[in-house]
């Protein structure tokens, strides 16, 4: 057994963040609260960090969007700088908590391989966003399959949208509710495209079907990740250049 699970399953909780505390010490905050629950790369966490900064520097309107939340690290990133907003953006979290969900026939074997692993955590996922002092207020969890979530998601502008399904379904559902919401300059991450095979065929198939593919430029953060950003309309260009 692996040293982390031993101390995870023995110490108590506030003795384990205690010791993340100093083992993630050099981490500046609030990398260091989400390290230890996530399967995301520094890399990865730190360029979500960069696309909410860009968004507010831009001033593109919309709250923050996580499918896939697993045990909170990347949401908790992700509701830190919500709450640095000025635009008082929310996160909204979609997960099951049930671990992966069925692969299909789009998927790869090793997709099929994982079906009901992963378990996630939503009392792990509050306990990081209580650990950086984010309001109730300012997110909320939706539990449940994303097929069962998404049809009654409440419409809202988004300025950031972090896909992490990884199979072809819950990728293709998840683009096809919320990608007409993301505010024109606003990003839309695919945590999995590099990585899986259905995530990767869900998302060339939105970009052909939609005649996407002059408009968005998928940009590579590390092995897994892509991201591109929603086009903006050549008036809005224009006023950004003060013309």
């Amino acid at each position: 057994m692996k040293i982390k699970n031993i101390l995870q399953s023995t110490l108590p909780q506030p003795l384990l963040e205690q010791f993340y505390e100093l083992k993630y010490l050099g981490l500046p905050m609030p990398f260091r609260a989400v390290r230890p629950h996530t399967m995301l790369s520094n890399v990865n966490l730190f360029f979500l960090q960069e696309l909410a900064t860009r968004v507010e520097n831009a001033g593109v309107p919309g709250d923050f969007v996580e499918c896939g939340v697993y045990r909170g690290g990347s949401a908790g990133v992700l509701a830190y700088e919500a709450m640095r907003s000025k635009w008082q953006r929310r996160l909204w979290l979609y997960d099951s908590f049930a671990g992966m969900p069925a692969a299909s026939d789009l998927d790869d074997a090793y997709s099929k391989s994982i079906e009901g692993q992963f378990v996630g955590s939503e009392a792990q996922t509050r306990r990081i966003l209580q650990r950086l002092k984010i309001p109730n207020d300012r997110f909320q969890i939706l539990v449940g399959l994303i097929e069962d979530t998404l049809p009654q998601s409440q419409k809202f502008p988004i300025a950031l949208l972090h896909i992490d399904c990884d199979f072809y379904n819950p990728v293709k559902m998840v683009l096809e509710t919320f990608y007409d919401r993301v505010s024109p300059g606003g990003y839309v991450v695919l945590n999995d495209y590099g990585s899986f095979q259905g995530c990767r065929a869900a998302t060339d198939e939105f970009i052909e079907v939609r005649g996407l593919d002059r408009q968005i430029n998928l940009i590579q953060i590390d092995r897994d990740a892509y991201f591109f950003q929603t086009p903006v309309a050549e008036t809005d260009r224009a006023g950004e250049n003060g013309n």
